[in-house]
């Protein structure tokens, strides 16, 4: 509970970590617009000013020039073709489209401010754009209005400049210039890109570190629930012999019993047998846990690969009572290795007693020996029940037992396969399997020469 309780509260505060820092990103992702609007707007309007206290001019006085004339001529040639309404409104947005592209092209506030905002040291690739709020075409007999409209404020892109209002001898108009900042976003990341990799990389630092203690949290549960295990099956294997011993020995206090020879044998044969099955177990516990130990040297003698593995085969067969057929294939030629003969052996032995243990059927083993590139190469297959592919990554792990079925339905501590590849490892070589559920599992280990 303690442990659901940490990871539930470690995955809250992550996940508020996380959108606190999306917070933080759109946050200065907002500033960083209004830093550069208001940073355009200001300038903007400082070289207006210029302009104006310079030059007296505000860049617009050639396209109201052109549009007087614009204007003279509607008033003394198209207004006295007028009969409906409907001709005086289309002469309107005549007027209002030819306005419009007379002041984009004789303009000259554009080029002046992007000079301005460029020598001042920033981004003066952007467009402006025109509104005309009010137009009026003014005749003799009073004014025609021809345009009424806004610009539109919805467009977040537009920095407003400064509206103008100009009366002249044929038309009066209301106009406003602003600034059409369309790659404002590309300016906005170019600015606040080095923030946002900071945060980008506290956001992937965080999770990083959460996923190493996930991980470290699910394997200290892995190597719980591993203990656990090898604690019930260890207290099961004691028990066991201890209690075939104990059993005994009472049986041998009986008077009955002590009279007769052959139970007196045969119950002093069963509690050595045990005696024998308990101290291998204990022997294997301590045997681990000499392997782990940095000092550890194997004792190692030149021998016959092919002669002491068939004395192994045959001491196997011969103590487990012909428990299994056992196919031999050595192809080593009477090769001699350097191996620690004890280890060896035992290593060898733990291979064979799991391919009978876990065979549901007449066990077949195949052993063979061969060498490939500058290696010794035992391979033992059998036919028995196989592993689970997603067992075969944690079957060498120190006592990891398949949890399929009932744990205790086939002894062990967990410990065999452990045995095996630390064996082998000593011996500066490996040990791989494969395996197929139900088909049978083979072992394949390698011995530098």
């Amino acid at each position: 509970m303690k442990r659901q309780l940490l990871l539930f509260v470690s995955l809250a505060a992550l996940l508020l970590f996380v959108a606190v820092q999306m917070f933080m990103i759109h946050s200065i992702w907002r500033q960083k617009e209004e830093i550069i609007i208001m940073r355009y707007k200001s300038l903007s309007r400082e070289g207006l000013s210029l302009l104006l206290s310079k030059k007296k001019s505000n860049g617009f006085e050639k396209a109201m020039e052109v549009t007087d004339k614009f204007a003279s001529y509607l008033v003394s040639e198209e207004l006295p073709k007028l009969n409906t309404a409907y001709d005086s409104s289309s002469l309107g947005r005549l007027a209002l489209q030819e306005t419009y592209s007379i002041m984009y092209k004789n303009e000259k506030l554009t080029t002046f401010l992007k000079y301005y905002i460029g020598n001042a040291g920033y981004d003066n690739e952007f467009k402006c754009t025109l509104a005309i709020g009010r137009m009026e075409i003014l005749t003799p007999e009073g004014s025609l209005i021809v345009a009424d409209t806004v610009y539109s404020k919805a467009k977040k892109n537009l920095v407003v400049v400064n509206s103008f209002k100009e009366e002249h001898n044929n038309f009066l108009i209301e106009y406003h210039y602003l600034i059409d900042l369309a790659h404002k976003n590309s300016m906005v990341l170019k600015e606040a890109l080095a923030s946002f990799i900071l945060i980008i990389f506290s956001i992937l630092i965080v999770i990083f570190v959460f996923n190493i203690t996930w991980k470290n949290l699910m394997e200290e549960r892995r190597l719980s629930g591993l203990k656990s295990d090898f604690i019930n099956n260890m207290t099961h294997e004691l028990k066991t012999p201890l209690s075939t011993i104990t059993v005994a020995g009472r049986t041998l206090e009986k008077e009955q019993i002590l009279s007769d020879r052959e139970r007196v044998l045969e119950t002093a044969r069963l509690i050595g047998k045990q005696s024998i099955h308990l101290n291998q177990l204990i022997n294997t516990i301590l045997e681990v846990s000499f392997l782990e130990r940095s000092e550890f040297e194997l004792d190692r003698h030149k021998v016959a690969i092919d002669e002491l593995m068939h004395q192994i085969v045959t001491s196997f067969l011969t103590s487990c009572d012909g428990c299994a057929v056992i196919e031999e294939d050595y192809r080593t030629n009477g090769l001699s290795v350097s191996v620690d003969i004890v280890y060896f052996t035992t290593m060898i032995n733990n291979l064979l007693a799991n391919a009978v243990k876990y065979c549901d059927k007449d066990p077949v083993i195949s052993v063979i020996t061969a060498t490939d590139c500058g290696n010794l190469e035992i391979t033992i297959a059998d036919n028995a029940i196989g592993i689970a592919r997603e067992h075969l990554d944690h079957i060498f792990e120190k006592f990891y037992r398949v949890t399929q079925g009932n744990i205790h339905k086939i002894k062990g501590l967990g410990l065999g396969l452990y045995y095996v590849r630390r064996i082998a490892i000593a011996h500066g070589g490996d040990v791989t399997v494969t395996s197929k559920p139900l088909k049978g599992t083979t072992f394949k280990i390698r011995i530098p020469l």
